[in-house]
């Protein structure tokens, strides 16, 4: 076996390419065969070498503070040259390995392949600088320890992670990347594995250069040689803190809200299904309280739902202060909360917590300089009373809870046996209100409106109602949300708009006199992107004059996005159509926005009309109201008119137009004509 020049030539140029150390190489009869850099103390006659195999050990010899790595490069027992690197210690050694390493891989591969094409033995020639190259390059980080467990090489990603330079590194030991948040079993049993198997590999916290702790994968392994004696230790790593921090963020989203921050429904399963078996080994209880917010669809529409938002957040934040009597608060969907009160003895202590959560919700809400108040509705079961799985419980809950909302809100329910009865019949409701329009059951009631001094007629609203095939008629205070909630209202209220149109003319076929026809317009459908194209199908094929057709819109549908409804109310007013402004004062509008509202009357909630001979403070609104319309040119309508002393105190107060029972309450078609001729 011979060392030719070639091999040589390739090894000492690269390997001083790369680390900048002066290389000489021998052939076996003591000839240089190549001399990279400059070395004064470097001449045959000082080289004294060890022989290197892949156990051979080194020897060092000093000369003017430079050390020179000198190895005998052999073959079995075949001496095929020598090889010396100057410099620093750790490196000039960590070198001269390589070199040895490579030279004898690459005349052990050609003299195996003398008879093969000269391309194969290319190829293998060319090994040495593409490991190289790998090695320096890599993206993930490599060191290589002595057997004493000091670095002896690095590349360059090992420096980009750790902060730490080649020459600041070498000669050190890995503990010092230790971060300190592992005590010292864990590093027993890493070694443990590295000593029996050879290898270890796992997640383990370390320390950057300044003091900045991450996580990495790192992957130890050993390096022995022939005979089995350790050499080296091989580390790679990758810095995986953000691939973890993002592992994290996910778990975290996966089980939290993101607005609030609340666990999650998840969460709360797997919580309730806990404290159900602590509950039944303790023979406890369990409370499981589903809480809806008031009217919070108000805010939403009147506020926008950026402030919403902020109002859900504060809300979120007040029930967390719960935490120590509860195992988990739960934001369930948009304003609903589901708290867990675990190991309850009586129903006492629920009551007493829904005192105080009552106590922090009714607190004002404030935003700036707005400041409102909010209630909730609340329904309690209990394990193993009303249920003994997480859904049962969770389910029975909100049927106590939306019963409360139909008690009229603002209090608490406990679950009982006879609610699953009511909660069957809201959902037979539903399916039959989804079938209610095609089976022609929807039908228009009629109220008169009159001028307050003359006690003229000056127009009539329709109001609809649903009759069953039973001949039982439903409100609509009871199938109206449900139409919102399921869009249903799209179709319903586009068909209340041609019935009503198409019943005006009628009654004028009928001799009656033309009078506005106001019909309510929910916010779903106002906002619904084709309502201008539908309004105008309607009044062309009822054949309306538009003059007589009345919008009423509420405050939550002029306050949402006031950019877009100004718009709109100007397109609907340029179509001849007269607007009002239904329930006001029950809203959160700001009053400097009427001023650019194309309205023509301002509609008094008939809840400050109510009790208006008793209470002052619904006088004092109701003047202000009309006060407001004067200066604003717009007509006030009061509704809900029932008595003598309601009207007259809304003629004192100069209220221009009424509504109510006390005039005629909402009548049938033919009865509303009856009616009207009789007057």
């Amino acid at each position: 076996m011979k060392l030719s020049n070639s091999i040589a030539q390739k090894i000492a140029t690269l390997l001083y390419d790369i680390s900048g150390l002066p290389v000489t190489i021998w052939d076996n009869k003591d000839r240089i065969l190549v001399a990279t850099g400059t070395c004064n103390t470097l001449s045959q006659n000082n080289v004294r070498c060890k022989s290197h195999t892949k156990d051979s050990k080194k020897e060092q010899i000093n000369s003017s503070n430079r050390t020179i790595e000198r190895m005998i490069l052999r073959i079995g027992e075949t001496v095929i040259g020598k090889i010396a690197v100057e410099g620093p210690s750790q490196i000039a050694n960590i070198v001269a390995r390589l070199a040895a390493e490579f030279i004898m891989i690459l005349v052990q591969e050609r003299d195996s392949c003398l008879t093969a094409d000269v391309k194969d033995f290319k190829r293998s020639e060319n090994r040495l600088p593409i490991l190289a190259k790998i090695f320096e390059s890599s993206g993930e980080a490599i060191s290589i320890t002595d057997r004493e467990n000091r670095f002896v090489a690095v590349n360059q990603a090992f420096s980009n992670i750790t902060g730490y330079a080649t020459e600041e590194i070498i000669g050190k030991q890995p503990s010092i990347l230790k971060s300190g948040r592992h005590d010292r079993i864990f590093y027993q049993n890493m070694w443990d594995s590295i000593n029996q198997s050879s290898c270890w590999q796992g997640e383990i916290w370390e320390k950057r250069k300044d003091g900045a702790i991450y996580l990495k994968w790192l992957r130890i392994d050993l390096i022995k040689d022939s005979k089995g004696n350790l050499i080296n230790y091989l580390a790679t790593f990758t810095d995986i803190s953000e691939k973890k921090a993002a592992e994290e963020r996910i778990h975290y989203l996966d089980r939290h809200d993101t607005l609030t921050g609340l666990p999650n429904r998840k969460m709360l399963e797997k919580q309730l299904l806990t404290d159900i078996e602590h509950a039944k080994l303790s023979n406890k209880r369990v409370g499981v309280i589903s809480m809806d917010l008031d009217r919070f669809k108000n805010i939403n529409d009147s506020l926008g739902h950026q402030i919403g938002d902020e109002f859900l957040k504060q809300i979120a934040h007040r029930l967390q202060s719960f935490s120590e009597k509860t195992s988990i608060t739960v934001r369930f969907s948009g304003d609903a909360f589901i708290i867990i009160l675990p190991i309850i003895s009586r129903k006492e202590e629920i009551i007493a917590l829904i005192g105080e959560i009552v106590n922090v919700i009714e607190k004002p809400l404030v935003h700036g300089d707005l400041e409102l108040m909010m209630t909730a509705s609340i329904g309690i079961s209990m394990f193993p009373d009303d249920g003994d799985t997480p859904e049962v419980l969770i389910r029975n809950a909100d049927t106590a809870m939306h019963k409360v909302k139909d008690n009229g809100r603002n209090g608490y329910e406990f679950f009982e046996a006879n609610m699953n009865e009511y909660a069957s019949e809201r959902l037979m409701l539903e399916n039959n209100l989804r079938r209610a329009l095609d089976r022609g059951e929807f039908i228009l009631f009629y109220q008169p409106q009159f001028d307050s001094k003359t006690e003229n007629v000056i127009g009539v609203e329709a109001l609809i109602r649903w009759k069953l095939s039973t001949g039982e008629i439903i409100s609509p205070a009871d199938f109206i949300p449900i139409l919102e909630e399921t869009g249903l209202i799209i179709p319903v209220g586009e068909w209340i708009l041609l019935e009503a149109c198409r019943q005006h003319g009628r009654w004028i076929e009928m001799g009656l006199p033309p009078i506005p026809m106001s019909i309510n317009i929910s916010a779903i459908q106002f906002h619904d992107s084709d309502f201008l194209i539908m309004l105008g199908d309607v009044i062309r094929k009822s054949g309306i004059d538009p003059k007589y057709l009345d919008l009423e819109v509420t405050e939550s549908v002029v306050m949402r996005q006031l950019e877009v409804v100004i718009k709109q109310l100007e397109s609907i007013k340029g179509m001849g159509i007269s607007l009002s402004l239904d329930d006001f004062g029950t809203g959160f509008s700001s009053l400097s926005y009427l001023r650019y509202f194309p309205l023509d009357r301002l509609k008094i909630d008939q809840s400050f009309v109510r009790g208006l001979a008793v209470a002052s403070v619904n006088e004092a609104i109701i003047e202000s109201v009309v006060a407001l319309g004067k200066s604003l040119k717009i007509k006030t309508i009061a509704e809900g008119v029932e008595t003598k002393e309601e009207l007259e105190f809304l003629r004192k107060l100069q209220c221009d137009e009424i509504q109510g029972y006390y005039f005629s309450r909402p009548l049938p078609s033919e009865e509303f004509v009856r009616w009207f001729k009789m007057r």
